[in-house]
């Protein structure tokens, strides 16, 4: 038997982390900006961008390559 975990319990495990209000993809292209220069004051904004990065891989690299660009 593999040791792969089925795709059930990978979904299950998603639907766990989904939270009642999210940032999809879109949003947060467009505060990226703002929160690599530091301007969102807005702690429960900021755990947002923060979620959404943990949970989506396009927008972590993204991010990443941006703070790389930055030197950041």
């Amino acid at each position: 038997m593999s040791s792969k975990p089925k795709a059930s319990e990978m979904l299950r495990a998603l639907l766990d982390q989904t939270r009642e209000e999210e940032i999809d993809c879109d949003r947060f292209l467009e505060l990226v900006g703002p929160l690599l220069d530091e301007c969102i004051d807005d702690p429960s904004l900021r755990e947002k961008l923060a979620h959404h990065v943990r949970q989506c891989a396009e927008c972590n690299e993204e991010l990443e390559i941006l703070r790389k660009a930055l030197d950041r």
